[in-house]
């Protein structure tokens, strides 16, 4: 009996082969089918449906040009901050109470925005809407030579995500160089 069991084992073993795949073929296949999905339904787009960059302007001594910049992808939009309408979500600039600086006249939006009628709120208002990259600019005026860091946040609700965006800025000067960026502390 063991004669006839031992070449049956010994046949089955060798005749199952399991077939390990490599994993440098499998990740080219992937890279493959990946790179050919995109050349049919075109690049991969940003996830987040806008960008946002600071920068500051010297005018004069003591004077600045602080510089927000909002690009939008996706066909991503967000209420302007001239808007007449009372809304949560419409774009603003706020900073911290401080004797370092003072800020000059209004946040200054540029393109202008185009009014139009308002359908995500219940009295179809007059809004307007911001769907294109925007520079917006703010004067401020330094009223010490020391060095300081002041807080603040620029607040908007990006649509049709929904979502009301808070992000923390942070307006510093040392050494004489003045800084407006994002605060990731």
């Amino acid at each position: 009996m063991k004669k006839i069991i031992f070449p049956f084992c010994l046949l089955f073993a060798l005749g199952c082969k399991v077939d390990h795949p490599k994993p440098e073929s499998n990740l080219a296949q992937i890279q493959d089918s990946v790179y050919n999905i995109q050349s049919v339904y075109g690049p991969n787009l940003a996830s987040k449906p806008y960008e946002l960059k600071l920068n500051t302007h010297q005018l004069s001594n003591g004077n600045y040009d602080l510089e927000i910049q909002m690009l939008l992808y996706n066909n991503a939009y967000y209420a302007s901050s001239n808007t007449k309408k009372s809304l949560k979500g419409k774009f603003t600039f706020f900073m911290d109470d401080t004797n370092f600086f003072t800020l000059k006249s209004n946040l200054v939006e540029t393109p202008l925005t185009i009014r139009e009628p308002n359908s995500e709120t219940a009295d179809n208002g007059m809004t307007d809407w911001i769907r294109v990259n925007t520079h917006y600019k703010q004067q401020l005026e330094i009223t010490t030579t020391e060095d300081f860091a002041v807080g603040g946040y620029i607040q908007f609700t990006i649509e049709p995500r929904c979502t009301l965006e808070k992000i923390p800025v942070i307006i510093k000067r040392k050494n004489g160089i003045l800084k407006f960026e994002i605060d990731n502390c």
